[in-house]
């Protein structure tokens, strides 16, 4: 009888560190949006350029790309330019992803501190890691759109607006 009490003692521990261990480990964005409130991100543009902007706004805007990406699966179009890409489903833009030389709507560049963007963008954010980079984001949940903005040694290296599905 005591046998069996450790071993249900054991279960119960063992299933509780998974389940803690579960929940501290969970790190994608997804995770988080029901617990962050909403942030209106409708003014998200990149040089004029916004999500559900065509492809052939793109290709006049910023020419042919230094590479062009396809993906069966699901069926997306990447078009990667020197330090900005836009990802296309069905022509239109779904995501777009930038490092430098360009701007969030509201003027987050790269080099900004995470104070920066909380004070441009608000309390409403989550934090989470993704490969190695610390990551602030905010969701506009009206408009289903998401924004990160990706650290390194607390300084913006990156930009990402998508769409979220």
């Amino acid at each position: 009888m005591k046998k069996f009490h450790m071993v249900v003692c054991f279960v119960i521990i063992s299933a509780f560190i998974l389940m803690t261990g579960y929940e501290l480990s969970a790190n994608e964005k997804s995770d988080f949006y029901e617990k962050v409130e909403s942030t209106d991100l409708s003014g998200e543009t990149v040089d004029s350029i916004s999500l559900s902007s065509k492809k052939e706004d793109v290709l006049k805007r910023f020419g042919l790309p230094e590479k062009t990406h396809e993906i069966s699966k699901p069926k997306t179009t990447y078009l990667v330019y020197k330090d900005i890409e836009f990802g296309f489903k069905d022509k239109e833009v779904f995501r777009y992803f930038f490092t430098e030389n360009h701007s969030s709507h509201r003027g987050i560049t790269a080099g900004e501190s995470s104070e920066k963007v909380i004070e441009t963008y608000g309390p409403n954010y989550y934090e989470r890691t993704d490969t190695g980079a610390n990551i602030i984001g905010y969701f506009d949940k009206q408009h289903r759109i998401n924004i990160e903005f990706s650290f390194y040694e607390n300084k913006v290296t990156g930009t990402i607006i998508e769409k979220i599905n």
